[in-house]
């Protein structure tokens, strides 16, 4: 069953939310929920079940689902896998119409009990009409609407995070609940912005597909990051790409499975039968997404398609402080099929005026790091983006000390907004924490090697021309 779009979206925001199986033991999972709750500010109406009826974080809990004041618009069903039908038809009784189940030991246990317990809570759901998220998932979290409904250590700030996520335009769709998380936990360090996580499980009811057609839809969301063990609809997926391209939203797609090994984890992970690698790299092709080998790729990708703009064509420019770095980066330019060609005469003339003269302004263009104290970035940056044979450049420079985007930062931002051509970093030191945060407000997508820099622009010039029309597939079936 597809659900549509907005009844996602309607999912992904409740106003109020019960948890079911609420614990006082702050490392059980019914423990966690509360207080992650909480310590972001979800604004709707909190309610505890528990057995005991005990006080959990100085708020009452109710003995079961039937003595709520009031129906919750979502439960949070965290007991034991035996109770989570009569749970979701306590839920059915109540007048809930949405539950996330976050209990493990379903249809990806071995031997049939498994199969029969998630076969029950689908009867159940669809006898009530309770739309389901799970069960064997971690939940979600909406940023923008400050709800994380999820026990994930990775967004809970007394175990990972230690500052507020900012709401960004990068969104998450993973049927590992794990790996989910561990993508926004490695985008926070880099500050890159998420509007939501989803993971979503054995699918006993939402799919990664439907939480995907819904993300696509959502205005502040530009990206989507999706990681996937099986795909059973191609044809589905190929019509949310369709919709993707009409929306701007830019889909990044990693798939395991391409070994037996991968196959039998993934089958015991989440039930999911991961089909054919082939098929579902022609898939990618055919509907225009943008794959991903691992999840340090997807948060790259993701980092530039959310910040640059795509690539149109020309040749590339290296702008540098270090002539070491400059040919490193040249070299990863070149392997991953860029030009980066000599500049010509009379802009190599106008670039000398920002180095010394044992600068070299051929292409890599290498400022020295003296220039840092001279004129700084920005000024030969917009130089060599305002060529027209220059079609995107690779900053290779230090951002070890924030000291440089402190004081050029926003003139940075301005020089690459107006340019419209896509700039990258190669920052061959490990940015700092301050500067991390003044490169994404520069709007700059950055790496700390020349390989991912390159990468990502090639990620960038290919879904550009791929946006012009998609190829077609010679293949169907599972993916």
């Amino acid at each position: 069953m597809t659900v549509p779009p907005a009844q996602v979206a309607d999912f992904l925001r409740p106003g109020s939310v019960a948890i079911v199986g609420a614990s006082r033991d702050p490392d059980a999972l019914g423990g966690r929920l509360l207080p992650i709750l909480r310590a972001h500010g979800y604004p709707g109406r909190i309610f505890l079940v528990n057995p005991s009826g005990a006080t959990i974080g100085g708020e009452p809990s109710y003995q079961s689902v039937d003595d709520l004041p009031e129906p919750a618009e979502l439960a949070v069903v965290v007991v034991a896998a035996a109770r989570v039908a009569e749970t979701l038809e306590a839920c059915g009784r109540r007048g809930i119409g949405k539950a996330i189940v976050l209990s493990s030991g379903f249809a990806e246990e071995a031997g049939p009990d498994g199969r029969e317990r998630q076969e029950a809570l689908q009867s159940v759901a669809r006898r009530h009409g309770i739309l389901v998220l799970g069960p064997n998932c971690e939940g979600f979290a909406n940023l923008a609407a400050r709800t994380p409904l999820t026990f994930s250590p990775a967004i809970d700030f007394e175990r990972a995070l230690r500052r507020p996520p900012v709401p960004g335009s990068v969104a998450v769709v993973s049927q590992s609940g794990g790996l989910g998380f561990a993508l926004f936990n490695d985008a926070m360090e880099r500050h890159l912005a998420f509007s939501h996580v989803v993971t979503t499980g054995n699918e006993a009811g939402l799919d990664a597909l439907d939480v995907l057609g819904a993300l696509v839809e959502e205005p502040a969301t530009t990206v989507v990051l999706c990681f996937l063990e099986g795909v059973s609809d191609p044809d589905r997926l190929r019509r949310i790409a369709g919709r993707a391209r009409e929306t701007g939203t830019v889909v990044v797609a990693a798939k395991v499975g391409r070994s037996a090994a991968a196959a039998r984890a993934s089958r015991a992970h989440t039930a999911h039968e991961v089909g054919d690698a082939a098929a579902f790299d022609r898939l990618v092709a055919d509907a225009a997404l943008v794959p991903a080998a691992d999840q340090e790729e997807l948060v790259d990708l993701g980092m530039a398609f959310s910040r640059a703009p795509s690539f149109s064509g020309g040749g590339v420019g290296v702008l540098t402080i270090s002539g070491g770095a400059g040919a490193w980066a040249a070299d990863a330019l070149a392997s991953a099929g860029f030009e980066v060609p000599e500049l010509d005469p009379a802009l190599q003339d106008a670039l000398r005026a920002y180095m010394p003269a044992y600068g070299a302004p051929a292409n890599p263009v290498d400022l020295t790091a003296r220039a840092l104290a001279v004129a700084g970035l920005a000024p030969p940056l917009e130089l060599l983006l305002a060529s027209p044979d220059i079609g995107a450049v690779v900053l290779a420079s230090s951002f070890g000390s924030p000291r440089s985007l402190e004081q050029e930062g926003a003139e940075l931002r301005r020089v690459v907004a107006e340019a419209g051509k896509p700039v990258v970093v190669y920052s061959y030191t490990r940015p700092s924490e301050e500067s991390a945060r003044l490169l994404a407000e520069a709007g700059l997508a950055w790496y700390p090697t020349p390989v991912r820099a390159a990468r990502a622009l090639a990620a960038l010039a290919t879904h550009g021309q791929s946006r012009s029309g998609s190829r077609s597939a010679d293949a169907d079936g599972p993916a």
